[in-house]
This record gives C-alpha cells, sequence and structure tokens, in this order.
C-alpha cells in the first residue's frame, strides 16, 4: 500500500505542472482562439432552450478512483492523484483533463442511496424512483425532459447513444409517458440510427404514401377504441418520416478531423462527438453510454484494468466539455457523469484485487447550464465508508438537473388520472450549493 499521506502526492510526475494550470487558467479566460468565438454561438445556442448529456457510466464507477481518492489510506489502493484547476481539490491521476477543467465543473462527493443491485440501480439512477415504489412504469429522467421541453423543428428531443445489456432496467424507457418520448436508439461508437428506408426523393415520396396509407387505416382501427398501442406506432412513424429528411444529423464524418481527433479513437469519444454535433444542431437530451456490459464493475483486476477505462473516459469527455465552451454552448448545456452507485472502500485481498458494490457514499460531477463551477459539495470521511457531511440522494440530484432546466421538479405528472411525481414519492431537494 502506499505510504504517501493523504490528500498528497508523492510522485513529482503527477502533480499539475505550471504549464498545465495556465492551459486551465485560459479555459476560464480566453481559453483558446475557438472560445474568441463562443459568442457568436452563445446566442443561437440560449434560442434553441437547454440541453443535457448525460454520460452514463455502467457498473458502478469507484470514487476512490475518480473524484474521491484516498490516496495513502487502507482503503485507497495504489492510484495517485493530483491537483485539480480548483485549489485543495484533487482527484484521480487518471483524470487531468478533467482536472484541468475542474474550475467548469462542480463534484458530489456525499452521494447515498440504498439499491445495490446494479439493474435496480440503474433504474432509481436514471428515474428518480425504485422499482417497487411507482404503480407504472416509471420513464427515463431525459423522457421527462423531452415530455416537459420538445425539440423543436421536427427534430428527435432525446436521443440514446450506444446499448447496454439488461434492457429496460438498464436503459429505462418512457414508461407511462408512451413511445412518443422513447429516446431514439444508436448502436453506438458514432453511428446514426440503423435500418431507416432508403436515401433519395423517390424513396421519400415512397415512404409517405405508404405513412399515408398506414396513418388511415391506423385512424379507422382506433375509432372508438381509444388503444393506446395506435398513437406509440403514429409517433414511431412519424419519427421515422422526420428522420429521412435530416439524416446528416447523425453524419460525424462531416466533422473535421482535428475536431474529432480531440475526443480519441474509442467507442466513447466518437459518441461523445456525435452527443456534441447534435446539441449544436438543437438536439435537446442526449444519453451517451460508457461501453456496454457495466464496464465500471470492477470486482477484480480493478486498478491496471481500471486507469485504461479512466483515460478512455477522461479523454473523450475533457473533448466534449472542451468543444462545448468553444462553440457557446457550455451555459446552456448540462453535462452529467454518473453512475448507479460507488465501489466499496474494502479492498477484495483473494486473486487479483478490487472493490464491490458500495452505496453508502459515491461520487459523481456536473457541469454546465448554470452549474456553479469549482464546487464540491459534501465529503465522506478519511477511509472514505460514510458520508461526513452534506448527503445527497438521487431524487435530491434530480431536482437538481430539473430546476438547472427549468422544470418544476414538483411537477406531478398524469397517469390514467393519478398523479405522478417526478421523483419518488416526491422526495427530493435541489442541491443549492451548485445553484
Amino acid at each position: 500500500m502506499p505510504t504517501t499521506p493523504p490528500g498528497s502526492c508523492a510522485r513529482a510526475d503527477h502533480h499539475l505542472s505550471r504549464r498545465l494550470f495556465l492551459q486551465g487558467a485560459g479555459t476560464g479566460a480566453l481559453g483558446g482562439f475557438g472560445r474568441l468565438f463562443a459568442a457568436d454561438n452563445a446566442g443561437a445556442a440560449a434560442a434553441r432552450g437547454k440541453h443535457v448529456i448525460l454520460v452514463f457510466m455502467s457498473g458502478g464507477p469507484s470514487q476512490f478512483e475518480t473524484w474521491d481518492p484516498k490516496t495513502g489510506r487502507p482503503t485507497g489502493g495504489p492510484h495517485m492523484n493530483i491537483q485539480t484547476a480548483v485549489p485543495g481539490l484533487r482527484i484521480d491521476e487518471y483524470m487531468p483533463n478533467l482536472a484541468r477543467l475542474a474550475n467548469r465543473t462542480a463534484v458530489i462527493r456525499s452521494m447515498t442511496s440504498d439499491l445495490g443491485d446494479h439493474m435496480e440501480g440503474h433504474y432509481l439512477a436514471q428515474t428518480g424512483h425504485k422499482p417497487t415504489s411507482v404503480s407504472a412504469t416509471a420513464p427515463h429522467w431525459l423522457s421527462v425532459c423531452a415530455h416537459e421541453q420538445p425539440a423543436a423543428g421536427g427534430l428527435p428531443a432525446y436521443v440514446v447513444l450506444g446499448a447496454e445489456s439488461g434492457g429496460n432496467m438498464a436503459v429505462p424507457g418512457p414508461g407511462f409517458l408512451g413511445a412518443g418520448h422513447q429516446g431514439l436508439y444508436c448502436p453506438g461508437k458514432g453511428q446514426g440510427p440503423e435500418d431507416l428506408p432508403a436515401a433519395g426523393a423517390k424513396e421519400l415520396d415512397a415512404f409517405r404514401r405508404r405513412e399515408a396509407l398506414r396513418a388511415g387505416l391506423g385512424a379507422e382501427f382506433g375509432r372508438g377504441r381509444g388503444v393506446p398501442a395506435v398513437g406509440a406506432h403514429d409517433a414511431t412513424f412519424g419519427a421515422v418520416g422526420r428522420l429521412l429528411t435530416s439524416r446528416d444529423l447523425f453524419d460525424v464524418t462531416r466533422e473535421p478531423p482535428e475536431r474529432a481527433e480531440k475526443y480519441g479513437p474509442t467507442a466513447l469519444g466518437r459518441d461523445c462527438l456525435l452527443a456534441a454535433r447534435l446539441v449544436e444542431k438543437g438536439v435537446p437530451f442526449v444519453r451517451v453510454q460508457h461501453q456496454s456490459g457495466l464496464a465500471w464493475d470492477k470486482h477484480r483486476r480493478a486498478f491496471d484494468s481500471q486507469r485504461h477505462l479512466t483515460r478512455e473516459f477522461d479523454t473523450a469527455v475533457g473533448a466534449l466539455i472542451d468543444d462545448l465552451i468553444d462553440r457557446g454552448l457550455w451555459e446552456t448545456t448540462l453535462v452529467v457523469m454518473m453512475g448507479e452507485f460507488g465501489r466499496t472502500p474494502e479492498i477484495l485481498g483473494q486473486g487479483p484485487p478490487g472493490r464491490n458494490h458500495w452505496t453508502k457514499s459515491w461520487s459523481m460531477s456536473l457541469g454546465g447550464c448554470g452549474v456553479k463551477p469549482g464546487v464540491v459539495v459534501g465529503s465522506t470521511n478519511d477511509d472514505g465508508t460514510a458520508v461526513k457531511d452534506r448527503p445527497v440522494t438521487v431524487p435530491d440530484l434530480f431536482a437538481t438537473f430539473y430546476t438547472l432546466l427549468g422544470i418544476d421538479y414538483r411537477t406531478e405528472l398524469d397517469f390514467e388520472g393519478r398523479p405522478m411525481p417526478l421523483t419518488e414519492n416526491g422526495k427530493g431537494r435541489p442541491v443549492k450549493e451548485v445553484l
């Protein structure tokens, strides 16, 4: 185990250099030539309303190896930590870009929840409800956003980039809101929707004729029956028709190579680039999956494999934040970086070491869209075994998201005449430290 005192790093090569600090200062002031033109784009971004890019870290990212390192403690593990652009804030050594950008984002180190199963945790962390606490299937919070703030100009309101195993528990759908608020699925690696009809004016005309016939037959069938599936069918085909006229929306090959290179050569890099492109074109809500198969679920062989995973994450998300700032979109785009829970303080001793699931005290980060930059909310005790101060629940987090987006977190949606709160039993209050 490392003998370095808590909160410090003994290796000189792990400290942020003076050059890196100057780069961080540049981000806060001029921030490079791209930022000189940010003001030109900011007005257009504001006119399009607010956006969300959720980068979901499936599997439960370790707070010890991301935003709450305990270097030198028995629970700390082999990773070192580095100083960020925020005095006193240190994060994992393999997150240099997010360290540089820490004065743009906020960190919550005192998240706490109570569902340690992956699928139940996914459901809670993306709907604000426990699976057993609702009388109807709860919608993903980005489906709620799409319901409350639909897209303009025929664009999809909500796009899902990348798959995760586990079905609707892993990536909850629109729930009782219906198919019209389902996220448009893209398979990942920067690819757009699959299985669209062929392109071209002739093909588009043929689709429209078929669609007119289908819609007429559906309307006749549904007349007097009130069948919800008819409306869902209409919503799906309507979305397809709109996509046929905006295929280039998803074409990341249209981006300059130098822009794409900053994101890295990974699937996450391609999807973060596509997320930035979608937001820039006016799509309000995007969910990005960081690898499939519960990539952050590191029970064994955690520390060697996680450094590669964390570097990939840091490169792609760091480039995303830089890009949004460059293009005048940062002030209108909420970027959320989180998983479903954290990892145990205990390091498993049998075989190649790792950590198990942990819900009592974990971390996440967010920024943009009015988030107060450079803030650290809450803390854990010396070994990270418990929240020391300012516990934040998942409903609190969702109340914060909705408030930042201008949505009243106390809103109740209607399901068959029954009021449905946006979070479990209406719980949750905004984290005022980041507002």
